[in-house]
C-alpha cells in the first residue's frame, strides 16, 4: 500500500496504473476517501434548489382621454384594486373631508373574461368599474359618474394600493368632518363616534380612519336622493365604530355600528358601496 496526503492508503498497483494512465485518479481518490458519497467526486457538487423569488406587483396609472383625472391599477391576477386620485379640484367627499391628506377609496376588484379577449373587474357588489380591453385600452366608470371613459396608460412610480399608516389623531378629524358633512347632507344632527382613543400611543389606525370615510361617503350618497335623506335624518343619530373579528354593519335603535378589524388593510373595513347597501336594504 502507498500513503499519501490526508492518510489516504492506495494500492501501489493502482498507483502506478494511475502514474500510466491518469494523473487524476490520486486527486479523485483522495476526494472519495472525504466524502460520503464516493459518486461525488464524479458527478460534482449537487445544485441547491433556490427559492422562487416573490413577483413584483406592478401599479399602472391610467388618466382619462377627457381631461387630466387619473386613477391606478394594482392587478393580482385573480383579484385586483383600483383608486381614483384626488385631483386639485376634486370635490369627491373622499377628497374634501381630510384636510391634511386625501382619503381616496382603494376599491377590491373581481376580473371576469369579457368578449373579445377584454377584461371586466367588477365590486363585491357586481357593479363594473373598469374594463381593459386586449390591446391595453381602458374603460373606467369613475365613482359618481354614470358612463364610462376611456382612459390609457400613463407613467409613475406609485407606491402598492395599501393604506398608509394614520395616528388616531387623524380618525378624530375625519370623524369630526363626516359629522358635519353627514349633518348638513340630511338636515338633522348624526355624530361620528369613534370610541375611545387606544392605550398604545402612535398606534396605527388607518383602518379606523379609513372606515370612517368609507362609512361617510355612503351615508351621504344615500341621503343624495331626498327620500334617502328623509329617512336617515329620522332613523339614524350616531354612527359608531367597534372592533370585531370580521368587517361588517348593524343597525340597534338610531345607531349604525361599522364593524372593522385593525391590521388587515382594506379588507378590514366594510366598502362605500357595502354600507350604502346596507343602508338601502334595511332602513
Amino acid at each position: 500500500m502507498t500513503l499519501l496526503a490526508a492518510g489516504v492508503f492506495v494500492s501501489g498497483a493502482a498507483f502506478a496504473q494511475a502514474e500510466v494512465a491518469d494523473p487524476l485518479f490520486v486527486a479523485a481518490q483522495f476526494v472519495a476517501a472525504q466524502s460520503p458519497d464516493p459518486f461525488s467526486a464524479l458527478v460534482g457538487k449537487k445544485r441547491e434548489r433556490r427559492a422562487p423569488r416573490a413577483k413584483r406587483v406592478k401599479i399602472e396609472r391610467y388618466v382619462l382621454a377627457s381631461d387630466d383625472r387619473a386613477f391606478l391599477f394594482e392587478d393580482h391576477s385573480n383579484e385586483a384594486r383600483v383608486k381614483f386620485l384626488c385631483g386639485p379640484d376634486d370635490q369627491r367627499l373622499d377628497c374634501t373631508i381630510d384636510f391634511e391628506r386625501p382619503a381616496a377609496e382603494i376599491y377590491q376588484l373581481r376580473p371576469t373574461r369579457g368578449p373579445r379577449g377584454d377584461i371586466i373587474y367588477k365590486n363585491a357588489e357586481g357593479a363594473t368599474m373598469l374594463r381593459i380591453a386586449s390591446y391595453g385600452g381602458a374603460t373606467v366608470f369613475w365613482p359618481g359618474e354614470g358612463r364610462g371613459f376611456a382612459a390609457s396608460k400613463s407613467f409613475g412610480d406609485d407606491a402598492t394600493l395599501r393604506l398608509g399608516f394614520v395616528e388616531y389623531e387623524a380618525a378624530i378629524r375625519r370623524a369630526q368632518a363626516a359629522t358635519a358633512f353627514v349633518s348638513a347632507a340630511t338636515g338633522a344632527p348624526i355624530i361620528f363616534d369613534i370610541g375611545a382613543a387606544p392605550a398604545v400611543e402612535h398606534q396605527n389606525a388607518s383602518v379606523l380612519a379609513d372606515a370612517v370615510v368609507r362609512a361617510a361617503n355612503a351615508v351621504k350618497d344615500v341621503a343624495d336622493d331626498p327620500t334617502g335623506a328623509r329617512i336617515i335624518a329620522s332613523r339614524i343619530k350616531k354612527v359608531s365604530f367597534a372592533q370585531a373579528e370580521a368587517p361588517g354593519v348593524e343597525f340597534e335603535t338610531g345607531v349604525l355600528k361599522i364593524l372593522y378589524v385593525p391590521k388587515q388593510d382594506i379588507n378590514g373595513r366594510p366598502s362605500s358601496a357595502a354600507v350604502a347597501r346596507f343602508l338601502e336594504e334595511t332602513l
